[in-house]
């Protein structure tokens, strides 16, 4: 059974959204990223315009600057703090663009920061468009270490030739990141684009996001083993950070590769 009350925490979602983006957003612009319904997110969004959380602009809302200290925003403003250095440098050392990333209630890949890579031929991908789970190898990262999660009832969908959709194989393939504690991805959502991604766990030890390594295709291949070992290595770092305090209660084993 689900304890989670829908309408909360679609109010939560939103604060959580506002509090990691400067800029104003619209009712389309919300309805999109958190894949709402247009008049569900309206009504949202103009309750906590009128408490006083959002403060509307014509068709804009915006978090007012009093509430941007850092109360609000959950593990998204918390992932996107500790995050931005560690893929800052993981960026240089492996030449190639970070990302990193959570799934929405709605079982999808949302972007919450990057460092893009320096290299003129590069992977770069916009923050706000919703990504499938399936075809992603941060989707496959979160996947593997939820639990109860399912794929042979699934109907993916293909989004390139190289697109595995069998659910067979797709189980698989979670299983192999759950036992080596990374996902890859070869031209699956984006061909001539793959990578590398690695689970980040929270301090319960339940996974909360992914790290991903993306790259051009040619150049992911040339250089993986390398790339595997910093997306691991990084991604276990900002499980680190997540951390309590109390040693005896880290998840020390967070991201490691099960015994064989």
């Amino acid at each position: 059974m689900n304890d989670q009350v829908k309408s909360a925490s679609r109010v939560l979602d939103i604060l959580e959204l506002f509090s990691g983006v400067a800029e104003p957003m619209g009712v389309s612009d919300v309805a999109k990223r958190l894949d709402l319904p247009k008049s569900s997110a309206q009504a949202l969004l103009l309750t906590l315009a009128a408490r006083g959380y959002l403060v509307r602009d014509g068709a804009e809302y915006v978090l007012p600057p009093e509430l941007r200290g850092g109360w609000v925003g959950g593990m998204r403003t918390r992932l996107q703090g500790i995050a931005g250095p560690v893929m800052e440098r993981a960026a240089q050392e492996s030449g190639e663009s970070l990302f990193i990333g959570m799934l929405t209630p709605t079982g999808q890949v949302q972007y919450l920061a990057k460092a893009v890579s320096a290299q003129e031929i590069r992977y770069d991908a916009a923050l706000q468009p919703l990504r499938p789970a399936h075809c992603t190898s941060m989707g496959l990262a979160i996947l593997a270490h939820t639990p109860g999660y399912d794929p042979v009832s699934v109907a993916f969908q293909a989004y390139t030739p190289h697109t595995i959709t069998d659910p067979a194989q797709i189980a698989r393939l979670l299983a192999h990141a759950r036992r080596d504690g990374y996902a890859e991805i070869f031209d699956g959502h984006v061909e001539g684009a793959s990578g590398v991604s690695a689970p980040i766990f929270g301090a319960s030890g339940a996974v909360v996001a992914a790290l991903n390594i993306g790259a051009p295709t040619w150049r992911y291949q040339r250089n993986r083993e390398r790339l595997i070992g910093i997306v691991r290595r990084e991604a276990q770092a900002i499980t680190a950070l997540l951390a309590p305090a109390d040693p005896d209660k880290q998840h020390a084993s967070a991201g490691a590769p099960a015994p064989a």
